[in-house]
């Protein structure tokens, strides 16, 4: 634990710059920690901002404080997230967010106690607990609007834009990739989407879980209006690698199982894992944290989303919207 005025670091002087900004803190004996180191690969945490715990007051009250990266702010609308999060919060979804500090690019929020913990990918495999995050997501989608319209489209087009502003070409068969997703977006578009709030994460690390198989969702940073199905899906993607845990998942979504929404659903995973392929191509060749695997965890969602592709099920999924 450190106190203001002991930073050793450009990281720990800029939340003691935060600290200075917040009124409750003032005159007040506060101390500070870093809460997980950032790592992009196995596990994805902590990569969009550090993340740290701060003790104030004479009970030492913990907060979390996150203050986000300079090469994620371009794709982060922080006055959105902390929107979503108050929004989350008035239905028990998320811990209380206390400030949004767009000068520092910051927030900073109730931390949760020591009963809760990280999400795990093997988690999932416990029906409880992915039907409390199936209801928490579904509970979210019925807030109000972000007033942030979004699709995964949007974010692959942003990222070929970016790239190609920095004169980065991706190699191998990205090309073949976007072409098949072009088609995803087309058969989607010609089916409709409807459009709500959404917490638009899939990351198991962004779902904290208590020994009671209680979920609380966190990071709001990718919040949007966007189709629930995306938000469900990305969620599947990632914690399922079969399709018998994604068909009860959509059993508690929708009321009972529907085949056009288990597609639908998979096909917004595929657009997903090529979003986040460009994502960490373009973050392994610009961004100044070069001790992070970008790259690995760009190969990881190019294979998956390639794979999916040459899935025969692929086009019959197409169809069946």
């Amino acid at each position: 634990m450190k106190k203001p005025g002991e930073a050793s670091s450009p990281e720990e002087q800029a939340l003691e710059r935060l600290i200075l900004a917040i009124p409750e803190w003032q005159g007040q004996p506060v101390t500070y920690e870093r809460l997980v180191p950032p790592v992009v690969s196995p596990v994805h945490r902590a990569v969009d901002g550090d993340c740290w715990i701060v003790s104030a007051g004479a009970d030492q009250r913990k907060a979390f404080v996150k203050i986000l990266h300079t090469d994620f702010l371009p794709y982060s609308s922080g006055a959105v997230a902390h929107k979503a999060a108050e929004n989350a919060a008035r239905l028990g979804l998320t811990p209380e967010p206390r400030h949004f500090l767009p000068e520092h690019n910051a927030y900073i929020s109730d931390l949760l106690d020591s009963s809760w913990r990280t999400g795990r990918m093997d988690d999932f495999g416990n029906a409880l607990i992915t039907a409390n995050v199936v209801k928490a997501k579904k509970m979210f989608h019925a807030t109000p609007r972000l007033g942030k319209p979004w699709s995964v489209f949007d974010g692959i087009k942003r990222f070929e834009a970016d790239l190609a502003a920095a004169s980065i070409v991706p190699e191998g068969d990205i090309w073949w990739m976007l072409e098949n997703v072009a088609t995803i977006k087309a058969a989607l578009d010609a089916a409709g989407i409807d459009v709500k709030p959404a917490h638009a994460d899939g990351l198991s690390s962004n779902i904290m879980i208590n020994g009671s198989n209680e979920v609380q969702l966190v990071d709001f940073d990718q919040a949007c209006d966007t189709d629930p199905y995306y938000d469900l899906g990305v969620f599947l993607n990632e914690a399922f690698q079969f399709d018998d845990g994604k068909q009860l998942a959509l059993e508690i979504f929708d009321g009972h199982y529907h085949e056009t929404s288990m597609h639908r659903c998979k096909l917004y995973g595929i657009a997903d894992d090529l979003m986040w392929g460009l994502w960490g191509v373009l973050l392994d060749a610009t961004s100044p944290r070069t001790g992070l695997e970008y790259l690995k965890y760009a190969q990881w969602r190019l294979l998956r989303c390639r794979m999916a592709i040459l899935d025969p099920h692929f086009e019959i999924m197409l169809r069946k919207l």
